[in-house]
């Protein structure tokens, strides 16, 4: 009943929002710094000191939650980097927490403290969202790449179930961990959790594109745990579902640039030092929100997402299947230097999820 009841609620608000042109959700990056900098991230280039030093202060943290709460976002997110890893945490998490936010918070536990899972057991979030690659300390640290990360992961995960806290697992799937993947599933399952995998890597934010070597093949996709389906269209891969109705090829291509959500109006992302960006992987333009307010960046960005239209003679453009691709102007970005070139990774997978549809 509680879950029916938040599912209603959530709906009417966004809708509501959507009407009066309001973001609903914040995606707040509070920091680069992680404890861990594995293999396959894409944001460990900017996990060094020369970037985490001009990061927002506390009051400038509190300041812009302030401007969030003001302009009517209801849903926050917290992520990074790991934002447990910020010393005054606590500080602005009860901030954000008396404004009424519902509050995400991802980490990796590994910087989960007795303090901070006390103090949320007495005012929780909405959920934590942990990624967890290995449940072996060979690979976690392997993939981690930071002796003594699999203990602390392991203890992080114990703190936040032994306080009853709301908590998701979702596993990041690359090379590295593809044969561990029953293991996790059952350590995940074991906890009363699903197992929530995903397998789509993409280039750091610097262009650097070792993380994309590490991609497990489309075949290995769509044959995860013996499960022959397509993928589900929030890129997170569901095992054992119910199969889903045909895919055809008969669809009509649209020009736009950005088919996805961030061209819909409906939720802000704000990096570590201010400023609102159009996603985690297009960093500009960008609008520093102690310059503007947050409906003259969310304006700005919507103005941009919404305009932009294919130039070259890329055969995205033209492409039938592009709405079940798993590709993105940001991705395509990172990995080609172009928002509107292909990545042959993704096109394949698109393809052999049509062809194992249609089977």
């Amino acid at each position: 009943m509680k879950e029916l009841q938040y599912r209603t609620f959530s709906l009417k608000t966004h809708k509501k929002n959507w009407r009066i042109k309001k973001p609903n959700v914040c995606q707040f990056e509070l920091t680069f710094k992680c404890g861990l900098h594995c293999r396959h991230c894409y944001s460990d280039c900017y996990n060094k000191q020369e970037y985490i030093k001009g990061e927002l202060s506390t009051g400038q943290v509190k300041f812009l939650l302030d401007k969030i709460y003001n302009a009517g976002v209801i849903w926050l997110c917290w992520t990074g980097g790991d934002p447990l890893t910020r010393p005054d945490f606590l500080e602005f998490y009860s901030y954000a927490k008396d404004k009424g936010f519902i509050i995400t918070i991802f980490t990796n536990g590994c910087s989960m403290t007795e303090e901070i899972a006390g103090y949320l057991k007495k005012q929780p979030p909405f959920v934590i969202e942990i990624t967890l690659n290995a449940v072996t300390k060979e690979t976690y640290e392997e993939i981690s790449r930071v002796k003594g990360s699999f203990e602390k992961a392991m203890d992080g995960i114990k703190l936040i179930t032994q306080n009853k806290l709301p908590l998701k697992i979702k596993t990041q799937v690359i090379k590295d961990n593809l044969e561990e993947l029953p293991k996790i599933k059952e350590f995940v399952e074991n906890l009363g959790l699903s197992f929530r995998p995903s397998a789509f890597l993409h280039a750091r934010l610097n262009g650097d594109l070792r993380p994309c070597s590490l991609r497990i093949s489309p075949e290995e996709i769509l044959n995860l745990d013996g499960n022959k389906q397509p993928l589900d269209n929030d890129c997170q891969l569901s095992l054992n579902t119910e199969p889903q109705k045909p895919i055809t090829e008969n669809r009509t291509p649209n020009s736009r640039l950005f088919p996805c959500a961030i061209g819909g109006g409906d939720g802000i992302h704000i990096d570590p030092y201010g400023n609102v960006i159009p996603c985690n992987c297009i960093r500009g333009p960008k609008i520093n929100l102690f310059e503007k307010s947050i409906e003259e960046a969310q304006k700005s960005i919507l103005n941009w997402v919404r305009s932009r239209r294919f130039i070259t003679d890329s055969k995205c453009k033209n492409c039938s299947i592009r709405d079940l691709c798993y590709n993105c102007p940001g991705k395509a970005l990172l990995e080609t230097g172009s928002l509107e070139e292909p990545v042959e990774w993704f096109c394949e997978l698109a393809k052999k999820t049509v062809k194992l549809a249609n089977c």
